[in-house]
C-alpha cells in the first residue's frame, strides 16, 4: 500500500533537486543577460520570453514536470485507496448501487446449488469473507457484492476435484489456478485452507494475511441464514470479520473502478465508505424462487 508519508517526501525531494534548482538557476541568467546587454533594450521583453521558454523546455526542467506528475499519479492512486469522510446515503441512492435482480437470483442459485452438492458428497465447507459478512450483517447477499466465497480443508481437494464434473452437469464453468472457480451467470471462489499450528490459513496465504480462523473460531460449523436458503459458515466469525473489515457492523465500503485508465493502476479501486442504514443492511433481492436442481441427479 502506498503510503502518504512516502509520497509527501517524494514530492519534497523532487521540489528540491535539478529539475526546480535547474529551471530557478536558468531563467535568472537568462534574465541577467538580457537586462545587461544594453544593444537589446528595446527587444528586452521579446528576448527574455524567447529565453525564458527555452529554458523552461531545457531537459532538466522537462524531468522535473514529469517527476512531479508522476508524483501525482501516486498521490491519486493513494487517495482512492483511503477514505477521507463518511457519507450517508438516501434510499434512492442505495438502489443504485444494488447489483440486478438477475444477478441476486443467480448468485442465490448457485449457492445453494453448491451447498447441496458439497453437502451430498460429504465435503465440509463454511462460508467466506464477503459471502461470510453478508450472511452475518445482511442475513444475504451484500446488495452492492456479485459473487460468492467459501472455504474447504485442503485434505479435501482430491474429494472436490472428483465431483467437479457434477457442477459442470449444471451448466457451470470450472476454473482452477491455486482457487477454484464455479461460474454460470455469476462466480463462487472456493479457497483451500490449511492448519497451521493453532490456526487455519489460506493456501495463498500472503494473498490473504487478515483471512484466517482460530481453532475455536472456525469449528465446530453452523448454519446460517442466507436469503431463504441455509449454508454453513463459521462457529465465531466475529474476529475473522473484525481482521478483514473493521468496524463493519457500521460502515458498508463499496468498491468502484478508478477514472484513469492506466495499465500500473489496473488493480487499483476507489473505496467508497457509506454509513449503514435500514436500506443498506437489506439483503440483495429477490431471493428466489430457486430450483431444485441437485436433487434430480
Amino acid at each position: 500500500m502506498i503510503k502518504l508519508k512516502s509520497i509527501l517526501n517524494f514530492l519534497y525531494n523532487i521540489t528540491n533537486r535539478d529539475g526546480f534548482k535547474g529551471y530557478k538557476e536558468c531563467n535568472a541568467a537568462a534574465y541577467k543577460n538580457v537586462c545587461n546587454d544594453s544593444s537589446t533594450k528595446s527587444t528586452s521583453k521579446l528576448a527574455l520570453i524567447i529565453s525564458y521558454t527555452q529554458n523552461l523546455l531545457s531537459f532538466k526542467n522537462i524531468i522535473g514536470l514529469m517527476l512531479i506528475i508522476f508524483a501525482g499519479i501516486l498521490f491519486y492512486a493513494y487517495i482512492l485507496q483511503h477514505e477521507w469522510q463518511y457519507v450517508t446515503l438516501s434510499d434512492e441512492q442505495v438502489k443504485k448501487y444494488r447489483i440486478s435482480e438477475k444477478k441476486a437470483l443467480s448468485l442465490y442459485q448457485l449457492m445453494k446449488d453448491t451447498h447441496e452438492l458439497l453437502t451430498k458428497n460429504n465435503i465440509k465447507y463454511w462460508i467466506e469473507s464477503g459471502t461470510l459478512l453478508g450472511a452475518v450483517r445482511h442475513q444475504g447477499i451484500i446488495p452492492f457484492d456479485d459473487d460468492l466465497d467459501i472455504g474447504i480443508m485442503h485434505e479435501d481437494e482430491i474429494h472436490l476435484q472428483q465431483i467437479l464434473p457434477q457442477f459442470e452437469q449444471l451448466g457451470y464453468r470450472v476454473k482452477h489456478n491455486k482457487i477454484y472457480v464455479i461460474c454460470g451467470e455469476r462466480c463462487l471462489d472456493i479457497f483451500l485452507f490449511h492448519k497451521e499450528k493453532d490456526k487455519f490459513i489460506h493456501v495463498i496465504y500472503d494473498k490473504y494475511p487478515n483471512d484466517f480462523f482460530y481453532d475455536h473460531e472456525l469449528y465446530p460449523l453452523k448454519k446460517y441464514k442466507f436469503g431463504s436458503i441455509e449454508v454453513y459458515g463459521p462457529s465465531d466469525p466475529i474476529g475473522n470479520l473484525n481482521r478483514q473489515y473493521p468496524e463493519w457492523d457500521k460502515y458498508a465500503i463499496i468498491y468502484s473502478p478508478h477514472s484513469l485508465h492506466l495499465p500500473f493502476l489496473s488493480n487499483i479501486e476507489k473505496k467508497s465508505k457509506f454509513i449503514l442504514t435500514p436500506e443498506l443492511l437489506k439483503p440483495a433481492q429477490p431471493l428466489g424462487p430457486l430450483e431444485d436442481r441437485v436433487n434430480l441427479f
